[in-house]
């Protein structure tokens, strides 16, 4: 690959793919499913997607020139590597509609209640258009900014709701037990999967590949930090049955903070400081599935895959996300079952096939 990247905007592109969905519309499956103990079950499910990154990472390095279509082929051999390629494609296609309609939900339902949520999804895969159109070095140069500002969203929304934390709400520790805490952790390898999937298509852009496995893993590490807090405050806030009426739950976390006499209320802060996260996520979501179909299909020219995908992409985003009990439920089956078999199934037979066949033994570890 030409196009370039380095191990900082790389470091920042983590957090980004995980934290807009995560924080709200993940939380808010998960609460539905084990009450308060959404926020230890998203912990144990960072636990075990930290591993898998990092196997990623792994597999990546001994292939550092090359996507994960490209060295599934060498692994699994061209027929079974190309099947891999177009599962991929059509993961991140799913999983681009999965990411838009976070943003289109919020301004359905907070902001834009009567403009036709069709509308909503054209402009918005048209803007993630844009963005792969200019390429992914710029997309992934969004990420710094993307990164401060979860950041100030984070600080902001602590410090307006800290006031209205009840500790109790977050109590008994475990309340469901450990097995059904592990069990329902899979609804989070629906953002963790996308970072699993991304690292095995960018890796070959990282100008410098030394220490791309503990850049991976602190990544991991922040993105945890910053995501967990989210579900703790919101359960400590509201509490969870109050959470499980919302779809997003987020929003609704952000308005009972109250930063000042004069920010009474700041949804739409709140909105400008988590859309650029947001951005990044969709777009590289468009970009990879784009690249994914160009590698598996051999199609040269972008415009062959890019307005079909286009077409597809507002389709099935609207289709999707037209009803939002829809929406979660199809997140809770069949997305999250699939996203945890893609995402720890591929990876691991990767791994294991390519030690198996000796793919790996000649190939210094970067």
């Amino acid at each position: 690959m030409k196009t370039k990247i380095d191990r900082l905007q790389y470091f920042f592109t983590i957090p980004n793919i995980l934290f807009g969905k995560a924080i709200g519309i993940t939380a808010g499956v998960i609460v539905r499913r084990i009450g308060a103990d959404t926020w230890s079950s998203m912990l144990i499910g960072f636990i075990f997607g930290t591993i898998m990154v990092i196997i990623m990472t792994y597999v990546s390095s001994k292939f550092p020139d090359k996507t994960i279509i490209q060295y599934s082929q060498d692994i699994l051999g061209k027929f079974f590597g190309k099947f891999i390629g177009l599962i991929l494609a059509i993961f991140f296609t799913v999983a681009f509609m999965v990411s838009a309609n976070v943003i289109t939900l919020h301004l359905s339902e907070y902001f834009l209640p009567q403009t036709p949520f069709l509308i909503l999804c054209a402009i918005y895969v048209l803007l993630c258009s844009y963005g792969v159109v200019l390429g992914v070095e710029v997309i992934v140069r969004f990420s710094f900014f993307g990164f401060i500002l979860a950041a100030l969203l984070n600080l902001t929304m602590i410090s307006g709701t800290v006031r209205d934390f009840h500790l109790v709400n977050l109590r008994p520790l475990l309340d469901k037990g450990i097995i059904a805490n592990i069990y329902n952790s899979i609804y989070l390898f629906t953002d963790i999967a996308m970072v699993i999937f991304v690292t095995g298509v960018i890796y070959p852009m990282l100008n410098e590949k030394k220490r791309s496995i503990s850049i991976s893993f602190w990544a991991m590490v922040v993105s945890t930090i910053m995501i967990i807090i989210w579900p703790i405050s919101e359960i400590g806030v509201m509490g969870a049955d109050v959470m499980k009426q919302f779809a997003v739950v987020c929003m609704q976390q952000v308005r009972s903070a109250q930063l000042s006499i004069y920010f009474p209320r700041y949804e739409l802060i709140m909105v400008v400081f988590f859309v650029w996260a947001m951005f990044v996520q969709s777009a590289l979501m468009l970009f990879c599935s784009m690249y994914s179909f160009k590698q598996v299909m051999n199609i040269k020219k972008d415009w062959k895959i890019f307005f079909p995908l286009i077409v597809i992409t507002i389709t099935g985003t609207y289709y999707i996300g037209r009803d939002h009990n829809e929406y979660i439920q199809f997140l809770t089956f069949p997305w999250g079952q699939i996203c945890l078999v893609l995402s720890i199934g591929i990876p691991i037979m990767l791994l294991l096939i390519g030690v198996l066949r000796k793919k790996f033994e000649s190939r210094k570890l970067i």
